[in-house]
């Protein structure tokens, strides 16, 4: 009896040994993802410093919206996604997130541009 509790103590010794290796690597593996993230953050964070300053050097007026429709527009035909989900990643066929930011951005181009129409006919300035 005494050494089947030895025993049994012994390969629960074992199993905790184990679980513990595990546990350390799922904790290595978690600081890595966060230390990844917290990265990444700051790598967009530097990115939108960068879009939104070059957006501050331009004119305040929406002169350059179109283009930004076609920047998208050939972004997505060089097969990459534009997206909020997946923005950047290749794609491989279409996606319809895409194809409706697209299709979204126009029409707001098209507002845009008979707003801008109806605002001139009037004798009124955008800025």
């Amino acid at each position: 009896m005494d050494e089947e509790i030895l025993s049994t103590l012994a390969y629960f010794q074992e199993e905790i040994e184990k679980l513990s290796l595990r546990f350390q690597e799922l904790k290595d593996i978690t600081y890595e993802l966060y230390h990844e993230k917290e990265k990444l953050k700051q790598e967009n964070k530097d990115l939108k410093k960068l879009i939104f300053q070059g957006r501050e050097a331009d004119s305040p007026d929406r002169e350059k919206e179109p283009q930004a429709t076609y920047a998208l527009a050939k972004l997505y035909q060089e097969e990459y996604h534009i997206c909020h989900l997946n923005f950047g990643d290749r794609r491989e066929g279409d996606c319809l997130f895409c194809l409706q930011l697209l299709e979204n951005q126009r029409d707001e181009d098209r507002d845009f541009d008979n707003n801008a129409e109806n605002f001139k006919q009037q004798g009124l300035e955008i800025s």
